[in-house]
Order: structure tokens, then sequence, then C-alpha cells
């Protein structure tokens, strides 16, 4: 499963989040999902941001979004609930010239 989310229509930025079943990760087909979604929202017009959170012990996801061509930002504290708890996340972007350079 995949799906954006448009934070504010008028200033060019989304996120993008995502799950797979266990028995499909390790495949690539997350990576491959993402890969043409970021595509389909930063080619749209007016789009300049493509913004995705994982929590930060989730590595498996993190993974899935560097090797997408996602840049790293940083670490946003305390930034989710995971399980009835507060977790840190680890916020990932990608730009339109990105793209460009993973071709």
């Amino acid at each position: 499963s995949i799906g954006v989310r448009w934070k504010d229509p008028g200033d060019g930025v989304a996120e993008v989040g995502y799950w797979v079943a266990a028995d499909a990760r390790g495949t690539g087909v997350c990576t491959r999902a993402l890969g043409l979604v970021a595509r389909w929202v930063l080619t749209r017009p007016g789009m300049a941001r493509l913004e995705l959170r994982a929590a930060e012990e989730n590595v498996a996801s993190q993974r899935v979004a560097e090797k997408a061509g996602f840049s790293r930002e940083g670490v946003l504290r305390q930034r989710l609930e995971v399980k009835g708890r507060r977790s840190d996340c680890v916020i990932f972007s990608l730009l339109p010239a990105d793209l460009a350079r993973g071709e």
C-alpha cells in the first residue's frame, strides 16, 4: 500500500507513506512503487517537494527511502506515536531536481 497526501495544495509539498506485507518485503516492490509514485507527484505542475517520515527504529523503511533517491534531512524528536508511546522519526525529502540525477 502506498499513498500520497498533499499537505497544502497551494504550496507544492506532499507527503508519501507506504506499507508492505511481510511476504513481499525484500523483493524491491516497495522501492519500485515509491520511485514511480514520486515521479508522478514531482512532475505535476507546481510541485516542489515530496516528504517521507519513517520511525527511527524502522531501518527497513529508511533503506527503501534512500534506495528510491530520497535524502535524509534529520530527526524529528518525539514526532510519531508508535504502539502507544512517542517515538522519533527520520524525515526524508525528494525534489524535482533529484529525479534528473537519478536517471
